[in-house]
């Protein structure tokens, strides 16, 4: 009897691992492949603030023909107050088409930096496939961060905008 439940034991814990494997499986494979991933940082340098962003380009399974780029931003304050920014970007196809924005992990859409102080977020767009198949890189504009909140007055700007063409494939 005590060898029965030592085989019972011995079941129950080869199963509960079999079961965690392939969880991890699942959360390794969810869906998603990375298509394009940014090989550096992309830095725009302001007045005392320094941006960096790095991106991917994720084809999604579970809508065929879609694709997703995810930016991930770093900005630092080095300025001596407050700054804000907005991480609203313009992307666009070389011929002016724009692509969606579907998500970013700014609630009221700008961010307050601290002197001295760094934040990061996340901002998701959504590449139509045909957008995809026919450019091989999109142009983004970069905003600058500003002292004053909600402003868009050049005197309060820490900088210029930035345009970039990132490549996508």
């Amino acid at each position: 009897m005590k060898k029965r439940w030592m085989l019972l034991l011995i079941l129950i814990l080869v199963l509960a691992a079999c079961g965690k494997e392939e969880e991890e499986t699942l959360l390794e494979t969810d869906g998603t492949s990375t298509v394009y991933e940014s090989e550096e940082s992309l830095t725009h340098s302001m007045e005392g603030v320094t941006l960096k962003l790095d991106y991917t380009v994720n084809k999604v399974s579970a809508e065929p023909g879609e694709l997703i780029l995810e930016i991930k931003g770093t900005i630092e304050n080095e300025y001596s107050q407050i700054v804000y920014y907005t991480p609203d970007f313009t992307i666009q196809t070389l011929e002016q088409d724009e692509i969606e924005q579907l998500s970013s992990s700014v609630e009221n859409e700008q961010i307050m930096v601290n002197p001295q102080m760094e934040t990061t977020f996340n901002v998701t767009y959504l590449i139509p496939q045909h957008i995809y198949d026919e450019n091989k890189s999109l142009n983004m504009r970069v905003p600058a961060a500003f002292k004053e909140p909600e402003s868009e007055s050049s005197g309060d700007a820490l900088g210029d905008f930035a345009n970039w063409e990132i490549p996508i494939k």
